[in-house]
């Protein structure tokens, strides 16, 4: 339950910097018990704070109740072995005239992102669970997986 707000904090600040460590504090301190009424007490929703806060390389862990840099919980050799096999294959595909092979890549591709590490694959999918699945949309889908990836391993 919410608790009074012992740092007489009228609003969240907008450097990202500054909202994480406020919102990590206020939560870490019990002055709200969850990230909800956190936001309710401010006038703002989740879905916000965590969109703005995304853009600025930061998640949400329910787990540990508190703001993280994205990737945290991503094993570093996870990230490298997916952009190593995403990579090749995409290049394959680009310059592929074959449909079959195109095809074949796209099969590989979506049963590796089927069976690899969960946390990654949501934090390159954005929550789409056609991501990487869905042939209409394959091409764009693996470019930004790589891209997505990149900034990881950077």
């Amino acid at each position: 339950m919410q608790q009074q707000n012992k740092n007489n904090m009228e609003h969240l600040p907008k450097d990202p910097a500054i909202l994480v460590s406020s919102i990590n504090m206020l939560l870490r301190d019990e002055e709200f018990d969850t990230l909800e009424s956190l936001c309710y007490y401010f006038n703002t929703t989740e879905e916000d704070i965590k969109n703005y806060l995304l853009q600025h390389g930061y998640v949400y862990s329910e787990d540990q109740k508190q703001m993280r840099p994205v990737g945290y919980n991503i094993p570093h050799a996870s990230i490298e072995t997916a952009y190593a096999f995403f990579h090749q294959k995409q290049r394959i595909y680009q310059y592929s005239t074959l449909d079959w092979q195109k095809d074949d890549i796209e099969y590989a591709i979506g049963d590796y992102a089927d069976n690899m590490n969960q946390e990654l694959y949501n934090l390159i999918s954005d929550g789409r669970n056609t991501f990487l699945r869905d042939h209409t949309t394959f091409a764009k889908d693996i470019e930004e997986a790589i891209k997505k990836m990149e900034k990881l391993l950077n």
